[in-house]
């Protein structure tokens, strides 16, 4: 009887020490996880001016700061540069390649207007990239959220004349691009999504637990055969 209480009072302890170590475990690899997107890095800043800085790349140009046709920053010869910086290393560039995001889309090199995307007779990008590791993303809306710059506005989606951000004679729609810091995760242990369609680190815990659970139950029936049955 003795025997029998004291491998009872084992067992419960493996399981709680188990249990425990099991959950941290599920909640440590759920925060790990490839889940939400990297907050925007608040470092970028874009302006439109006369030329950029040493620490800036030039995007595109303007013909005006407002009710303008726009131009490549090296096919045109337009005074008003969209400028963009950071005083952190981001790789800044205007590559449409790796870590990039178009900016918007121009009917040619020169004298040109705009549109949000590539297509039709807008066929030349001007895109936004950066470094290894960073991630670049833009969005043509109302207003520029959370830290995203703003890098000029535009007066419809498409065939549409280009304005600066500055506040005076802006158009509706505007240019908002932002750099994520370190891009997202990689790795890491795929969450699993509950009935509502969303990830929690419970079912991490629950499958840790399970597993806890059989080595205990494993471990118990090894001592009862070296206690029972020798």
């Amino acid at each position: 009887m003795r025997k029998r209480l004291r491998f009872a009072k084992l067992l419960a302890a493996m399981l709680v020490l188990g249990g425990v170590l099991a959950l941290a475990l599920g909640l440590s690899w759920a925060s790990s996880s490839g889940s939400a997107a990297p907050v925007a890095s608040s470092s970028l800043t874009c302006t439109v001016k006369g030329s950029c800085g040493g620490d800036e790349v030039a995007v595109f140009r303007l013909s005006s700061t407002a009710n303008a046709h726009g131009g490549t920053a090296g096919g045109s010869g337009y005074g008003n540069v969209v400028c963009c910086g950071s005083v952190a290393d981001l790789g800044l560039a205007t590559n449409c390649s790796g870590n990039y995001d178009t900016v918007l889309a121009l009917s040619g090199g020169d004298n040109a207007h705009a549109a949000e995307a590539a297509g039709g007779n807008y066929t030349t990008e001007v895109c936004l990239s950066a470094g290894a590791g960073e991630t670049v993303g833009c969005t043509h809306d109302d207003t520029c959220g959370g830290d995203y710059a703003c890098l000029a506005t535009i007066s419809d989606s498409t065939n549409a004349h280009v304005a600066d951000c500055n506040g005076t004679d802006d158009y509706a729609t505007k240019v908002c691009c932002a750099v994520t810091a370190g891009g997202p995760p990689v790795g890491g242990v795929a969450q699993i999504p509950d009935a509502s369609g969303s990830s929690g680190p419970n079912y991490l815990a629950l499958a840790g637990l399970a597993a806890a659970l059989l080595v205990a139950l494993s471990a118990g029936g090894w001592y009862a055969r070296r206690r029972w049955l020798r």
